[in-house]
């Protein structure tokens, strides 16, 4: 019964941890999460109601983008550099480059949010 009374309870702990510090150092996972889902979110709307792109391919290729950067987070720089030039050169052949830089945006958001999780 001992053990019961020196127990503290979540409220408690968390009151006494108040500081932006903390609260981001906390939430570090779900904040990032949480800006990642923005991003795909508004390059899913855009790219459907302003390019004018059928939903299917838009959501396809927006979780391609993801698996990509999930894939290939821990390759060098200069390797992420030649993904989204040949992406860009690849969206101009093809007459979508506004399309594409929206998902190389995503790629991007992707690769900085791992990297930050990670850290």
């Amino acid at each position: 019964m001992g053990e019961t009374e020196n127990r503290v309870s979540i409220k408690e702990r968390r009151k006494k941890q108040q500081t932006g510090a903390d609260f981001l150092k906390e939430n570090k996972s779900i904040l990032t999460l949480f800006v990642v889902i923005v991003a795909a979110l508004a390059v899913i709307l855009i790219s459907i109601l302003v390019l004018k792109i059928p939903v299917v391919a838009v959501c396809a290729i927006v979780v391609i983008e993801g698996a990509l950067a999930a894939c290939l987070h821990d390759v060098p720089v200069w390797l992420h550099g030649l993904n989204i030039l040949a992406q860009i050169i690849v969206g101009a052949l093809c007459g979508r480059t506004v399309f594409i830089v929206l998902c190389v945006l995503i790629y991007l958001v992707g690769i900085l949010a791992l990297r930050w999780i990670r850290d």
